[in-house]
Protein backbone atom coordinates (compact mmCIF):
# COMPACT_ATOMS: atom_id res chain seq x y z
CA UNK A 1 0.00 0.00 0.00
CA UNK A 2 1.41 3.53 -0.89
CA UNK A 3 1.76 5.98 1.75
CA UNK A 4 0.33 9.29 1.15
CA UNK A 5 1.56 12.64 2.52
CA UNK A 6 -0.09 14.02 5.39
CA UNK A 7 -0.77 17.37 2.90
CA UNK A 8 -2.28 15.12 0.45
CA UNK A 9 -4.57 13.35 3.15
CA UNK A 10 -6.23 16.51 4.17
CA UNK A 11 -6.57 18.27 0.94
CA UNK A 12 -8.35 15.30 -0.59
CA UNK A 13 -10.89 14.94 2.66
CA UNK A 14 -12.20 17.94 2.03
CA UNK A 15 -15.70 18.28 0.30
CA UNK A 16 -15.71 20.15 -2.95
CA UNK A 17 -17.79 23.50 -2.82
CA UNK A 18 -19.18 25.49 -5.90
CA UNK A 19 -18.12 28.78 -5.26
CA UNK A 20 -17.91 32.10 -7.50
CA UNK A 21 -14.15 32.93 -8.29
CA UNK A 22 -12.63 35.63 -5.79
CA UNK A 23 -10.92 38.61 -6.24
CA UNK A 24 -8.27 38.63 -3.22
CA UNK A 25 -5.86 36.39 -2.23
CA UNK A 26 -7.71 36.22 1.41
CA UNK A 27 -10.63 35.75 -0.01
CA UNK A 28 -9.46 33.27 -2.04
CA UNK A 29 -7.97 31.35 0.77
CA UNK A 30 -10.89 31.62 2.85
CA UNK A 31 -13.77 29.98 -0.13
CA UNK A 32 -10.84 27.16 -1.29
CA UNK A 33 -9.69 26.22 1.98
CA UNK A 34 -11.31 27.08 5.07
CA UNK A 35 -15.02 27.21 4.01
CA UNK A 36 -14.63 23.34 2.45
CA UNK A 37 -12.63 22.63 5.98
CA UNK A 38 -15.50 23.98 7.84
CA UNK A 39 -17.98 22.28 5.85
CA UNK A 40 -15.88 18.90 6.79
CA UNK A 41 -15.58 19.99 10.32
CA UNK A 42 -19.05 20.87 10.71
CA UNK A 43 -20.15 17.89 13.15
CA UNK A 44 -17.09 18.66 15.30
CA UNK A 45 -17.80 22.28 15.39
CA UNK A 46 -21.32 21.09 16.64
CA UNK A 47 -20.07 18.97 19.20
CA UNK A 48 -17.78 21.76 20.21
CA UNK A 49 -20.63 24.30 20.70
CA UNK A 50 -22.69 21.79 22.15
CA UNK A 51 -20.19 21.15 25.25
CA UNK A 52 -19.21 24.90 25.61
CA UNK A 53 -22.81 25.81 25.98
CA UNK A 54 -23.59 22.91 28.10
CA UNK A 55 -20.87 24.07 30.73
CA UNK A 56 -21.00 27.89 30.52
CA UNK A 57 -24.81 28.75 29.82
CA UNK A 58 -26.58 25.99 31.68
CA UNK A 59 -29.95 27.37 30.80
CA UNK A 60 -29.44 27.95 27.24
CA UNK A 61 -31.96 25.31 25.29
CA UNK A 62 -35.05 27.71 27.83
CA UNK A 63 -33.63 30.60 26.38
CA UNK A 64 -35.24 32.65 22.97
CA UNK A 65 -33.43 31.99 19.68
CA UNK A 66 -32.49 35.63 19.49
CA UNK A 67 -30.58 35.21 22.85
CA UNK A 68 -29.09 32.17 21.67
CA UNK A 69 -27.70 33.82 18.79
CA UNK A 70 -26.31 36.22 20.68
CA UNK A 71 -24.15 33.83 22.94
CA UNK A 72 -22.93 31.89 20.08
CA UNK A 73 -22.03 35.33 18.71
CA UNK A 74 -20.47 37.05 21.60
CA UNK A 75 -18.72 33.80 22.65
CA UNK A 76 -16.81 33.34 19.14
CA UNK A 77 -15.84 37.01 19.51
CA UNK A 78 -15.33 37.86 22.95
CA UNK A 79 -14.18 33.99 24.85
CA UNK A 80 -10.70 32.85 23.90
CA UNK A 81 -11.94 29.05 24.95
CA UNK A 82 -15.02 28.64 22.55
CA UNK A 83 -12.71 31.33 19.82
CA UNK A 84 -9.78 28.29 19.90
CA UNK A 85 -12.81 25.35 19.75
CA UNK A 86 -13.56 27.36 16.53
CA UNK A 87 -10.50 27.64 15.01
CA UNK A 88 -7.77 24.71 15.65
CA UNK A 89 -10.33 22.63 14.01
CA UNK A 90 -9.88 24.51 10.49
CA UNK A 91 -6.17 25.45 11.09
CA UNK A 92 -5.45 21.40 12.04
CA UNK A 93 -6.49 20.57 8.40
CA UNK A 94 -4.56 22.56 6.91
CA UNK A 95 -1.56 21.69 4.37
CA UNK A 96 1.87 23.16 4.87
CA UNK A 97 1.34 25.61 2.29
CA UNK A 98 -2.26 26.89 3.27
CA UNK A 99 -0.44 26.82 7.09
CA UNK A 100 2.16 29.24 5.61
CA UNK A 101 -0.27 31.34 4.23
CA UNK A 102 -2.35 30.93 7.78
CA UNK A 103 0.49 32.22 9.98
CA UNK A 104 1.26 34.94 7.42
CA UNK A 105 -2.69 36.25 7.88
CA UNK A 106 -3.37 34.99 11.39
CA UNK A 107 -4.90 37.39 12.93
CA UNK A 108 -7.72 38.13 9.81
CA UNK A 109 -7.74 34.93 8.94
CA UNK A 110 -9.01 33.72 12.80
CA UNK A 111 -11.29 36.74 13.02
CA UNK A 112 -13.01 35.15 9.51
CA UNK A 113 -12.92 31.25 10.90
CA UNK A 114 -14.41 32.24 14.07
CA UNK A 115 -17.11 34.20 12.35
CA UNK A 116 -17.74 32.13 10.12
CA UNK A 117 -17.90 28.96 11.98
CA UNK A 118 -19.92 30.66 14.34
CA UNK A 119 -22.48 31.19 11.19
CA UNK A 120 -22.72 27.89 10.73
CA UNK A 121 -23.21 26.66 14.28
CA UNK A 122 -26.06 29.76 14.92
CA UNK A 123 -28.06 28.38 11.68
CA UNK A 124 -28.57 24.58 13.31
CA UNK A 125 -29.10 25.79 17.06
CA UNK A 126 -31.86 22.79 17.26
CA UNK A 127 -28.54 20.85 17.10
CA UNK A 128 -27.31 22.07 20.33
CA UNK A 129 -30.21 20.55 22.08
Amino acid sequence: MEERSRDTVVTEIRPLLSLQPTKGEIEGFQNEVMRPILKFQNELLILLAKQYVNKYHKSFNALKQVNQESIIIQASKQDPEFKSFLIWPVVGLMSSTELAFYSAHRSELNKRISTMAAQRIVSQLERLY
